[in-house]
């Protein structure tokens, strides 16, 4: 089956924190299932991301117990580096090319490449704007950024002013976190959106961004940034202006130091996701293609909000689904 490169984010939704295994309809396999001799290559957009990082050591532990010999390739957030190692890894005719792409245009060129060389292709977290994909899995990321505004509105008492950090904007993912935060603090009369600037995903480019946002709107009472290293980049900023804890920030994502921020109250919550778990069910699904199995429609998940008090329970729930790294400090 070949699914439309840019899936509905309303396909299948998934509360990945709700059990220990997500139920894939249509993989139809237990984890020992798997042939010794499947071979799989990753193409991450970065592993200078602890976000990715994770993705891709889950994606390693659900390699090793499914017996797929697994080659994991680091873009380093470059489109044309990303493109270089894809036609590397269809060169070597893996049985399954497993892609997040840089950019959705980028991702184009990436399964462009793989359907050339006939080489079963699915995406994972950043949806390619063309190209057959076999499917495609990730986080409802219009529902991240609803969760997104309605902490932020909840921490500021629904009146004041806030500013949104962005992502990547060439990415489905950035759009979407963007479109589903303004569409839902627009339903919060009290509450006036003074700046939207976008930090590449990046702590450093956040620091700097917010940095000079606070010199046109020393005031504000919120942040809402589409990613936890962006979060922390704005914390940065505020720790220098004597802000921190006094603005509240939301973030994205469940990385270890926002939930160290969100404990000590320097962050007021993150929309926290399992990315060791997401790299294991990608996995699975990897598996099941190139067994030349179907797997079925495109998987949307949800991520789960996460302030002070629930840090405990969620940081368990991490470590039943097998990650014991993300919360190892608290």
């Amino acid at each position: 089956m070949r699914l439309s490169p840019r899936p509905t984010l309303r396909t299948t939704t998934l509360a990945l924190l709700a059990t220990s295994t997500l139920l894939l309809a249509g993989c139809g396999r237990g984890e020992e299932a798997a042939a010794d001799d499947q071979t799989a290559t990753l193409v991450m957009s970065t592993l200078n991301n602890p976000f990715f990082v994770s993705v891709a050591d889950g994606a390693e532990a659900g390699a090793q117990e499914l017996g797929i010999d697994l080659s994991v390739q680091n873009a380093n957030n470059s489109d044309q580096a990303a493109l270089d190692l894809t036609v590397d890894a269809v060169g070597r005719t893996p049985d399954v090319l497993i892609i997040d792409p840089v950019s959705s245009q980028g991702g184009t060129a990436m399964v462009e490449q793989a359907n050339d060389a006939g080489v079963p292709v699915m995406a994972f977290d950043r949806a390619p704007d063309g190209g057959d994909l076999e499917t495609f899995i990730g986080y409802d990321a219009v529902q991240a950024g609803k969760a997104g505004a309605d902490a932020l509105a909840e921490a500021v008492g629904e009146k004041g002013t806030v500013v949104e950090i962005q992502g990547i904007m060439g990415t489905n993912v950035a759009q979407e976190r963007s479109q589903g935060f303004q569409e839902q603090i627009a339903t919060y009369p009290g509450i006036e959106v003074v700046a939207t600037q976008a930090a590449e995903f990046d702590r450093g480019t956040a620091l700097d961004v917010m940095t000079n946002v606070l010199q046109a709107n020393p005031d504000i009472d919120g942040v809402y940034a589409a990613n936890d290293e962006m979060a922390l980049g704005v914390v940065a900023a505020l720790e220098s202006r004597g802000l921190a804890g006094t603005v509240q920030v939301v973030g994205n994502d469940g990385i270890a130091d926002a939930l160290e921020a969100v404990e000590a109250g320097t962050m007021y919550a993150t929309h926290a996701e399992s990315p060791y778990s997401l790299g294991k069910e990608v996995m699975k699904i990897a598996a099941a293609i190139a067994d030349g199995e179907e797997p079925g429609e495109t998987k949307v998940l949800e991520g789960t909000l996460v302030t002070k008090a629930d840090v405990a329970d969620f940081c368990a729930t991490l470590e039943d689904l097998g990650d014991t790294d993300t919360c190892a400090a608290l």
